[in-house]
């Protein structure tokens, strides 16, 4: 029985859907860089990943990708036309907080993509992305 309790506490636990680690915590989010154009960049939710499907002709190398003007991820490369998938768990706030990346084993609600923003140095605007909105059932 007393294996059975720590089993079931364990499980709760481990399935809070939020992970955080100070070690992994990014800087905070350039507001006062605003943001110019939208690129020809879409990205949608795919259970706990965003696949972003860059439908431009221009490569974009070594640049921060922004979620929700919160949680950061650097991304080596998104070359033209091709789609990179990354797991939600993959970016980190300036606590050392990941979203919510939702499953069926999370206990809060997942974390919606509603802003994806490139950051390509520290001074220039950033650029938006096309987030499509996800349907419940797919997160």
């Amino acid at each position: 029985m007393i294996c059975l309790a720590a089993t079931i506490g364990a499980a709760v636990v481990g399935c809070s859907g939020r992970r955080y680690d100070p070690s992994m915590a990014t800087r905070h989010y350039p507001a006062e860089l605003g943001q110019g154009e939208v690129l020809e960049i879409q990205a949608f939710r795919e259970g706990p990943n965003l696949v972003i499907v860059n439908a431009s002709l221009q490569n974009f190398e070594n640049v921060d990708l922004w979620l929700n003007r919160r949680y950061m991820h650097h991304l080596n490369e998104l070359p033209a036309g091709g789609t990179v998938t990354v797991n939600l768990n993959d970016f980190w706030d300036a606590w050392g907080e990941t979203p919510i990346a939702g499953g069926f084993f999370r206990t809060d609600r997942a974390t919606p993509s509603v802003l994806l923003q490139f950051q390509f140095d520290r001074n220039s605007p950033m650029a938006g992305a096309i987030c499509i909105p996800a349907t419940p059932s797919t997160f």
